[in-house]
């Protein structure tokens, strides 16, 4: 059964029975053993740092160490630093509709997932040494709203 607007629920204005037979429910903010409680003043040894019994295959989130290689890239420095040089060579303005100052995204003019396909790339090293990838020409600085707009089609300047 869905809630329609206009609508009045069938418990409004009851009272609820469990608040008198179990009080406990209803103090917030308090916990039921002193022991559990947090401790002003208590810093984790653990704050800041990984814990190596559960870090890496010990997790059990651990998936055999199969990163995809595109997510890799993007998350290396030589990646972040091409973004932001396309984005410094742009002046930080989308390149379709002239907008500075919203959010962007630095986009390749051919595509990624092709650069990757036609220069055979299997390993972040290939990935590494492909120049065609860091071509700071091969990239655009569209916003956000036209990243799904343009996905495929010639980037044209109207600035």
């Amino acid at each position: 059964m869905t809630f329609k607007k206009g609508n009045i629920p069938w418990d409004k204005g009851k009272k609820n029975p469990n608040v008198k037979n179990n009080p406990q429910i209803f103090k917030k903010g308090q916990h039921p053993s002193p022991s559990t409680e947090f401790k002003k003043g208590y810093i984790s040894p653990y704050k800041g740092k990984k814990r190596p019994e559960v870090t890496g295959n010990k997790s059990n989130f651990w998936k055999g160490g199969i990163t995809p290689l595109a997510k890799q890239i993007r998350n290396s420095e030589k990646y972040k630093q091409w973004r932001s040089d396309v984005f410094k060579r742009d002046n930080w303005t989308c390149q379709t509709c002239c907008v500075r100052g919203c959010y962007l995204q630095a986009h390749h003019k051919k595509s990624f997932a092709k650069i990757l396909e036609e220069n055979n790339i299997k390993t972040y090293e290939d990935a590494m040494n492909c120049k065609e990838l860091w071509d700071v020409d091969n990239g655009v600085t569209l916003c956000h709203d036209l990243t799904k707009l343009n996905k495929g089609r010639k980037y044209e300047r109207k600035c």
